[in-house]
C-alpha cells in the first residue's frame, strides 16, 4: 500500500501532538506513514497523494491556524478533482465558539466535493480531545487496513510522481521563528486586598520585525520553571546533562524540559506508558487530574531522557492581545496577563506562563515572543462609532484602540463595557479609561463589578440596562467589538445582543440572529475571544 500522509494544522501544538501519535500507529500497525506540517506541503502536491489524514486545529472563531492558511486557501480556491485519493478528517476546536472545529469541517467538505472517498467520517473534537481522537484513530486504523487486504488481491497500483516536502523558513517574528524582547517593566494592576493578579508587560520590540496593528495579539513562548525541571528529571531517573533529540536538534534534556515540551498537561502516551491500557474515560479522567510530576510521582517507573521526552506534548505558546498603539509607543508592546493560580491534586500549582511572569521575567530580561497577525479584528474608521466589551483581560485590545483614537481624532464614538471583580481593586486601566472619559475620546463607560454588591452583575446586565441606546447606536452603524472569555461571557454577551436587538428592534429572535450574522459578515460584529 501506498504511504499514508498526514497533514496537520495547528495554532498551539495539540493538533501536531496528535498527527505525531497517528503516524506512530500507523507504523506499529504496519503502515508508511508521513506526518507533515500543512505550511511544509505543496497544494499541488494533493494530486500526488492516494491516502490523506487530515488533524487540524481552529483559530478564532472558525479560520485555519497560521500554518494551514495556504494549503486551505489553495484547496478552496484553485485545487483540481481528487479522485483517486481516500481522506479522513480529525478536527479540533471548541464547542464554546459559534464555527466549532469549522477548519476541519471546510476540509471534509471541499476534499468529499472534488471527488475524494473518505475512508471514515470526519471526527470533531472538543477541548477533552483524546477519547474522540482515540476512536477516530482505531475507526480510520480499521478503514486502512481492509484497504490494505481489498488491495492485496488486486493489480498493484500505479507509483504517483514523487513527492518532495519542502521546509517553509520562517520569517524572524513568526511562530516558529520567535525573537527575544527586553521586558521594560513587569507591573502587577490589581490592588491590595484582590484575590486576581494581573500583569501589565511592556516589552521594548524596538528593531524588531512586529509590525503589528491594534487588534493583533503577541505570541509568548514561556519556559517552564526549572524546580518542576528538574522534579520530573529526578522521578524519571533521568540525567539533565543527557542529550536528545527534538526536531533534528541535539539538546541537553533540561533545555528540552525547560523550553520544548509541556510538562504539565500529561499526553496520553505517557499515561498509557506508566499505567498500561486504560479506558478512554479513564485516560481523559487522568488527564484532567493530574500533571506530569503527579504520574511520575506515583507511578515509580524509569524513563531514559530520550523516552521520557518521546511520551511528552510539545509546549505551546501563549497568546495576548496587543493593549497598546505603536503610534502612541513605537518600539514597545503592551501585554495583559491574567496570572492563574489553581489546586490539583492537593498541591498550589500555577499556570506555565504565570509562573514564568511573575517569577522570572523582571525588567531587563528577555521574553521569546512573536507576532500572531489578527486581521478579523481590527479598529473601525475614526469617524466610526465603535462599542467595545472588554471584561477582565478581554479590555487590553480597547485600551490600544482607544490609545489609537486618542492619536487620530475623529467623529467617531467610543462605548467600553468592562466588567471584572471589585472596583477598588481589579479595575484594569482605570486612569487610562478615566483619562480617555475626560479628553472626550471615550464617549461613555460602562462598568460592571461583580463582587461590590449583594447580587452579581456582569457587562451582560449593564448591556440590557442601557438597552434603548446600545440599540441606537447598533442601528447608526456602530461596529461591535469583544474580547475575553469564550466558554461563558461570549455566548452571554451574545445572548444579550440576540435579546436588544430582538426587543428593542420589534422583531423575533430569529432575525436578530440574522442580523447579528449580517453585522459579523460585514464586519461590524468583531470578536477575539478564548
Amino acid at each position: 500500500m501506498l504511504p499514508v500522509y498526514v497533514l496537520f494544522g495547528t495554532e498551539s501544538g495539540n493538533a501536531q501532538g496528535l498527527a505525531k501519535r497517528t503516524g506512530e500507529a500507523l507504523e506499529k500497525a504496519g503502515f508508511t506513514a508521513s506526518v507533515v506540517d500543512m505550511q511544509d506541503f505543496e497544494g499541488a502536491d494533493l494530486s500526488k497523494l492516494r491516502t490523506l489524514l487530515v488533524v487540524t486545529s481552529t483559530y478564532g472563531n472558525g479560520d485555519p491556524p497560521s500554518n494551514a492558511e495556504a494549503l486551505h486557501a489553495y484547496l478552496m480556491k484553485k485545487c483540481p478533482p481528487l479522485p483517486d485519493l481516500a481522506f479522513s478528517v480529525c478536527s479540533l476546536g471548541d464547542t464554546t465558539y459559534d464555527r466549532f472545529a469549522n477548519c476541519g469541517k471546510e476540509f471534509d467538505q471541499k476534499l468529499g466535493d472534488l471527488g475524494a472517498r473518505r475512508l471514515t467520517k470526519r471526527q470533531d473534537c472538543d477541548v477533552d480531545y483524546e477519547k474522540p481522537f482515540a476512536e477516530w484513530l482505531a475507526r480510520t486504523l480499521a478503514a486502512l487496513a481492509e484497504a490494505k487486504a481489498a488491495s492485496a488481491s488486486s493489480a498493484p497500483e500505479p507509483e504517483p510522481a514523487p513527492l518532495v516536502v519542502h521546509h517553509h523558513v520562517d520569517a524572524p517574528g513568526t511562530r516558529r521563528s520567535p525573537v527575544l524582547a527586553t521586558v521594560v517593566s513587569n507591573e502587577n494592576l490589581n490592588g491590595a486586598g484582590s484575590d486576581k493578579e494581573t500583569r501589565h508587560l511592556v516589552l521594548d520590540c524596538a528593531g524588531l520585525p512586529l509590525a503589528f496593528e491594534p487588534g493583533d495579539s503577541i505570541g509568548v513562548w514561556p519556559e517552564n520553571d526549572p524546580e518542576v525541571v528538574e522534579e520530573i528529571a529526578r522521578l524519571a531517573g533521568a540525567g539533565l546533562d543527557e542529550l536528545v533529540e527534538v526536531e533534528g536538534q541535539k539538546l541537553s534534556l533540561r533545555e528540552a524540559l525547560a523550553r520544548r515540551f509541556e510538562l504539565q498537561t500529561p499526553d496520553a502516551r505517557l499515561v498509557t506508558r506508566l499505567r498500561g491500557a486504560v479506558s478512554p474515560d479513564e485516560l481523559t479522567r487522568v488527564i484532567a487530574t493530574s500533571h506530569v510530576v503527579d504520574l511520575l510521582g506515583a507511578a515509580g517507573t524509569p524513563l531514559s531522557a530520550a523516552e521520557l521526552c518521546d511520551h511528552l506534548r510539545p509546549l505551546a505558546p501563549r497568546l495576548y492581545s496587543v493593549a497598546s498603539s505603536p503610534r502612541v509607543h513605537p518600539g514597545q508592546v503592551h501585554l495583559l496577563v491574567d496570572i492563574l493560580r489553581y489546586e490539583l491534586a492537593g498541591r498550589p500549582r500555577m499556570g506555565v506562563t504565570s509562573r514564568h511572569v511573575v517569577s522570572r521575567v523582571p525588567a531587563g530580561t528577555k521574553l521569546s515572543v512573536y507576532l500572531h497577525p489578527t486581521p478579523g479584528f481590527r479598529l473601525a474608521d475614526k469617524d466610526d462609532d465603535i462599542v467595545m466589551i472588554g471584561p477582565g483581560t478581554g479590555v487590553a485590545p480597547f485600551r490600544a484602540f482607544l490609545q489609537d483614537r486618542a492619536h487620530d481624532r475623529g467623529k467617531g464614538r467610543s462605548w467600553l463595557f468592562f466588567g471584572s471583580r471589585r472596583r477598588a481593586t481589579d479595575y484594569l486601566y482605570q486612569r487610562d479609561f478615566e483619562r480617555f472619559e475626560a479628553e472626550g475620546v471615550l464617549t461613555r463607560t460602562s462598568l460592571a463589578f461583580s463582587r461590590d454588591g449583594e447580587s452579581k452583575v456582569y457587562v451582560q446586565h449593564r448591556m440590557r440596562e442601557a438597552a434603548a441606546e446600545l440599540h441606537a447606536w447598533i442601528a447608526g452603524g456602530a461596529r461591535v467589538y469583544v474580547c475575553g472569555d469564550a466558554k461563558h461571557m461570549a455566548p452571554d454577551v451574545h445572548a444579550a445582543l440576540v435579546e436588544i436587538l430582538a426587543t428593542q428592534g420589534g422583531t423575533s429572535t430569529e432575525a436578530a440572529h440574522a442580523k447579528l450574522d449580517a453585522m459579523a459578515d460585514a464586519g461590524r460584529y468583531q470578536r477575539d475571544v478564548y
